[in-house]
């Protein structure tokens, strides 16, 4: 059977499905040349993976104005991604599986490149349209990359997922940092503020590539395969932990600075702890997957790596004015630890690169619709009520469900085994 390790000599050469294939697409590579490009490889997805959708988020009054848009013709450019990952994720799997991890990713990679620069257009049903297809591209790339980590790192999971995930955290941060500063280089034409993120795509497009040499794909299904995550306890509870993290971080993202500041807090001081917020999930999302792999009691290393949200939410809620600089930077090193735990689960608990991969899909399709309804929940309960208070209440029911269901993700036994 060809080396995966080394480039095919005929071009239209794949893996054999079967048992065979099986073992040699979980073995990892052997060569260090090809752990070096599929880890840069992975770090260019991960790139392209939130910056295009957060970018948008500080032009969005700009935006809003400029093409006169109502809230709800707004509000769609923001939802539409997070929706796409709840309705698609579920079919990526099948996507890899036909046509190849490699394949698949790069083709993703195009509608990225695609779908920003319909975004980039100035139109807004033009925009409407391609921020679906970036929401789909991205919700595959979301699927398939901790698959993609297990099958070419079987051995260091835990390390990988910790650097795309890094690296994917500072994509988010550094497109808010800079969409304004572009904006008004381009004497405050937006536009090319989101044009920039469909060039980096291309970039990333071609740099992939060559993985092509590499097309791994998926074996024949065999009767593990066939075990549906979807009457499988254990995927459940780790879907549930995903949904419960991916509402944390939404809502917060939405609404944490709106309630600093109808506490009293200025808006630049509400820009600058929102921006602490995201600013320390970044190291937190590189360190949680480190920790949780040394400590070898996963209900302990669950317990430790959400202190820092035992800490900030009844801060947050009860004393909001008090140390708001410690709450902000305690919810930032809680929930960049949780995606980054929630990602490493997904690729750790599959029993083999394919489950992960349909594992994947389950999780984050049960967890970004669950994570859709988080903000507007948070946001009709203040309406509804006129106040912040029960709708702070609600954060203490989430992050109590997270914890129990992290107890249960968080167990080393594998998902679809035998």
């Amino acid at each position: 059977m060809t080396d995966k390790t080394a480039p095919h000599t005929n071009p239209s050469e794949t893996t054999t499905p079967g048992k065979n294939a099986a073992s040699n697409a979980g073995r990892g590579f052997h060569h260090l040349g090809a752990h070096i490009g599929f880890l840069l490889a992975i770090l260019l997805l991960a790139a392209n993976m939130r910056g295009s959708i957060v970018g948008l988020g500080p032009l969005a009054e700009i935006i809003g104005t400029d093409l006169s848009l109502s809230g709800t013709q707004l509000g769609l450019l923001t939802t539409l991604p997070v929706l796409s990952f709840g309705v698609l994720s579920m079919f990526a799997p099948r996507l890899g599986q036909k046509f190849g991890l490699e394949a698949t990713l790069l083709t993703m990679l195009l509608f990225i490149t695609i779908g920003q620069g319909l975004r980039a257009s100035g139109a807004y049903d033009i925009m409407v349209l391609g921020t679906i297809i970036l929401g789909a591209a991205i919700a595959v790339l979301n699927v398939l990359t901790p698959s993609l980590v297990r099958r070419s790192f079987p051995t260091h999971v835990a390390l990988v997922t910790a650097l795309y995930t890094f690296t994917m955290s500072s994509g988010a941060t550094i497109a808010a940092f800079v969409s304004i500063p572009i904006r008004n280089a381009a004497d405050g034409d937006w536009r090319w503020s989101l044009g920039v993120w469909a060039v980096l795509a291309a970039i990333a497009f071609v740099c992939w590539l060559p993985m092509l040499r590499y097309r791994h794909v998926g074996a024949a299904p065999t009767p593990v395969a066939r075990i549906s995550l979807w009457k499988n306890v254990e995927a459940w509870w780790l879907a549930l932990f995903f949904g419960c993290q991916s509402l944390m971080f939404y809502t917060g993202t939405a609404w944490v600075a709106k309630v600093f500041i109808d506490h009293g807090i200025s808006e630049a001081e509400a820009a600058t702890l929102l921006t602490l917020f995201n600013v320390f999930g970044i190291p937190a999302a590189f360190g949680a997957p480190l920790i949780y792999s040394r400590i070898a009691n996963k209900k302990l290393a669950m317990l430790v790596l959400h202190i820092p949200l035992i800490i900030a939410i009844p801060g947050f809620v009860f004393a909001t004015t008090e140390l708001p600089y410690v709450w902000a930077v305690c919810m930032g090193l809680g929930q960049g630890s949780m995606i980054s735990i929630a990602l490493t689960l997904v690729g750790m608990r599959g029993a083999d690169p394919q489950t992960s991969a349909r594992l994947s899909g389950m999780a984050q399709s049960v967890g970004y619709l669950f994570a859709a309804i988080g903000p507007v929940l948070f946001g009709a309960l203040h309406d509804l009520l006129g106040d912040w208070q029960v709708a702070l209440y609600f954060l203490f029911v989430v992050v109590a469900v997270q914890l129990c269901a992290a107890m249960r993700a968080g167990s080393s036994a594998k998902i679809g085994a035998g």
